[in-house]
């Protein structure tokens, strides 16, 4: 059987005895957070496992990255080459519903019953016609900027109005890591890639939504952690190379 190797604390080296069933915890002497060792498993032997860092992340051409004393500000744009094709498909389609409640709406349009039967079929046509028409100008128009400034990191996304605009105190982040998410359907497996904070309170704040692009998670979490000086930490459910 293996020796287990007494637990210290990384910042002032004092012995350390881990609660029971919290795979963090911190400090008891100066507060540094500290990370309970993985046990190898038990068809594996102790000295397989190693806690070499993750590979280099690479930084997206497309991230601008400013960083200026204690402020840091990276930022990119929307913009997917598809929306090229998509424009023409939200024209056609828009242009179709525009017509078809010209019709029901004009005087020599349908009676009575008709007319109302026009305008309530393709409402959720309508629906569809304006989530394209959103989808075009957001990718067209839209960025992301991050900031970290004045003891805070800020989010926001626009000029066309998006969710998940938040400001977070930086002295509240405990670790930044990618969640690997799997949705099964019946076209396959999908896999997401959000960007989450954990807080030293333990709560949990999506960053960067689902279907964000792997590698601008993975460039942002590194970022800012090494802005921070946050040591990166593996995190259940995080996705490792």
């Amino acid at each position: 059987m293996a020796q287990l190797t007494p637990l210290k604390c990384p910042c002032c080296d004092a012995p350390l005895t881990p609660p029971e069933g919290r795979g963090q915890f911190y400090c008891q002497f100066c507060g540094t957070p500290v990370s309970r060792p993985h046990a190898p498993a038990r068809d594996e032997p102790a000295d397989s496992y190693s806690d070499e860092p993750q590979a280099a992340v690479a930084i997206p051409e497309k991230i601008e990255v400013e960083e200026l004393g204690s402020d840091l500000r990276i930022a990119w744009r929307w913009f997917n080459w598809s929306v090229l094709f998509l424009i023409p498909f939200c024209i056609a389609w828009n242009a179709f519903l525009i017509g078809w409640y010209s019709i029901a709406m004009s005087e020599n349009g349908p009676p009575g019953a008709f007319k109302f039967v026009m305008l309530v079929f393709p409402i959720a046509h309508v629906a569809v016609g304006l989530g394209l028409l959103y989808g075009c100008l957001v990718m067209l128009f839209n960025r992301t900027v991050i900031r970290v400034s004045h003891g805070n990191m800020s989010i926001q996304h626009g000029p066309i109005p998006a969710p998940g605009n938040r400001t977070i105190p930086v002295d509240d982040i405990d670790q930044l890591y990618v969640k690997h998410e799997r949705q099964h359907s019946k076209n396959g497996t999908s896999h997401q890639y959000p960007l989450l904070a954990r807080l030293k309170s333990g709560q949990e704040v999506t960053l960067l939504p689902k279907n964000s692009e792997l590698d601008i998670s993975r460039a942002v979490e590194h970022l800012v952690e090494t802005h921070l000086g946050i040591e990166n930490r593996p995190v259940a459910g995080e996705h490792r190379d």
